[in-house]
């Protein structure tokens, strides 16, 4: 007969009464029987290291560490010394077993020899623990409080997750500049959790880097509540990632891209159907979000602070922006190519150059409720659309001036009217009116608006005819500012209604 493995997974924690509440028994001897009470000890039993022992000590945090049984015993009666007994059975069948293999549970990486003490290299005790997940199918590895050192780099398989006690307190360091922390071929189906990837602050490693050579996709990738920072090279680097979610990640002070994901147009499935929620990119220094190539992949609650580019969507299709901003940016969002980008809610505040930036033929982009908020002493531009381009905008609030050279639908461009394709089709009032009235004074007035050109036709009628009535024609213009109506009259003192029109 076979022996079966025990502890080490997410039930097998002992617990005591604590000042009226339960917490974990730590360091606490447990015996093993046959029944629920009486009965007969099991005394048989191996450590994971096939090492005889009577009985199993919980670790600091009360959990079981992983161990074998007697031959063929698939459930115990657990024994902590209480007033009563609990049922434990096995997790995991080793092979002979007349019972199925079934996949890991959990697995305590400390079971495998890591020791986060941030001294010792645990490289090679976390590459076990991936290791034996992967063989059995697939399982968790649970990642305890403490800075786990790595002198090499982990290499990542299908099936096998990691969960950390939190981004503070469960640290993945390596030590290596030119290697990444955790890394992947053609994987998928991981959960990253509860995770802090410290880097060494210089050189080319990235934190996650999984890329594709034969798959067709990366997918099914969970990235959750992890803190990735301090990498020469990208935060996280994704080829062909799909069907996959990075959820409250935050990436800083990486000297390559905050996240980084790449989808060259040379497979049918990859880099598509990806959400990023709440993700944070702060002071990494080529760009915070550059999504190359992705498509029908979504961006919400997503900040970037403190790079050269905030976001940049290089070639992609149908790429949503809902309630992003960019702060501290030289350039807010660049859109360049690509088609069916839709941002929503976007904020640039403090940019240094252009706060949108839709350039290379980009093409039916939406650009709705756009603020730019307090920018910087080198910032030129708002919204910078070159020739090639298409888009509409609805509700932009800009302080620069806006440098629209490709072809933009305009909803409410400052001044309450609306612009199609370069040619405003319902005028509006204010300080930037394009329609209203004027009464002459002997024959003259002028009127102020910052709408008109060197170039704009300025149609007028007569609305009500006044004194000796002549001819109204534009008589002087100052682009920018004002226009001159004077009568064929002197004495005509008639209320004008006029209308300004630009040319396409």
């Amino acid at each position: 007969m076979a022996r079966n493995e025990f502890g080490a997974g997410l039930a097998d924690y002992v617990v005591k009464p604590v000042d009226g509440l339960w917490g974990v028994a730590s360091a606490t001897s447990v015996t093993f029987w046959d029944a629920r009470d009486a009965g007969n000890q099991y005394t048989d039993l191996l450590d994971a290291g096939s090492t005889a022992m009577t009985s199993v000590r919980t670790d600091e945090y009360g959990a079981l560490p992983r161990f074998f049984g007697p031959d063929g015993v698939t459930g115990m009666w657990a024994d902590a010394g209480g007033s009563s007994r609990s049922w434990i059975e096995a997790h995991k069948i080793t092979a002979g077993s007349s019972v199925p293999v079934s996949p890991l549970d959990w697995l305590n990486v400390k079971d495998y020899g890591a020791r986060g003490d941030g001294i010792t290299d645990d490289a090679p005790a976390l590459q076990a623990a991936i290791t034996a997940a992967s063989a059995a199918g697939g399982g968790t590895l649970y990642v305890p409080a403490g800075r786990y050192i790595l002198n090499t780099a982990l290499t990542w398989s299908s099936g096998v997750n990691a969960v950390g006690a939190g981004d503070r307190v469960s640290i993945l360091q390596s030590s290596n500049p030119n290697l990444d922390c955790i890394s992947g071929t053609d994987i998928s189906g991981v959960t990253l959790q509860g995770l802090q990837l410290s880097g060494p602050g210089r050189g080319f490693g990235s934190g996650v880097r999984f890329t594709r050579f034969s798959a067709p996709s990366t997918a099914n990738i969970t990235l959750r509540d992890v803190m990735i920072r301090s990498f020469g090279g990208d935060g996280v680097f994704c080829h062909e990632l799909a069907s996959s979610v990075l959820h409250r990640v935050r990436v800083r002070t990486c000297g390559g891209i905050g996240f980084h994901l790449q989808a060259p147009q040379d497979t049918v499935l990859g880099g598509a159907s990806t959400s990023l929620i709440g993700c944070s990119a702060e002071g990494n220094v080529t760009a915070g979000y550059w999504l190359d190539g992705m498509s029908y992949t979504s961006l919400t609650a997503c900040a970037a602070q403190g790079s050269p580019s905030g976001f940049r969507l290089d070639t992609c299709t149908a790429v949503n922006l809902t309630g992003c901003g960019a702060e501290l940016c030289t350039t807010g969002l660049t859109v360049y190519g690509g088609k069916g980008a839709v941002v929503a809610g976007f904020t640039s505040e403090a940019s240094d150059g252009t706060s949108v930036w839709l350039t290379n033929s980009a093409t039916g982009v939406v650009l709705n409720g756009v603020t730019e908020v307090s920018p910087g002493s080198g910032a030129t531009t708002c919204v910078r659309a070159d020739t090639g381009t298409i888009a509409t905008v609805l509700g932009l609030t800009a302080v620069k001036a806006n440098v629209l050279s490709g072809t933009v639908n305009r909803i409410d461009p400052g001044d309450g009217s609306l612009v199609a394709a370069g040619r405003t089709v319902v005028p509006s009032g204010g300080t930037a009116a394009r329609m209203g009235t004027a009464v002459m004074a002997a024959g003259t007035v002028t009127v102020n608006t910052t709408a008109v050109g060197a170039s704009s036709v300025v149609q007028l009628t007569i609305q009500t005819p006044g004194g000796t009535v002549g001819s109204p024609y534009v008589n002087a213009r100052t682009a920018g500012t004002s226009f001159t109506i004077k009568s064929t009259s002197a004495s005509d003192t008639s209320t004008v209604g006029w209308r300004i029109l630009d040319p396409s």
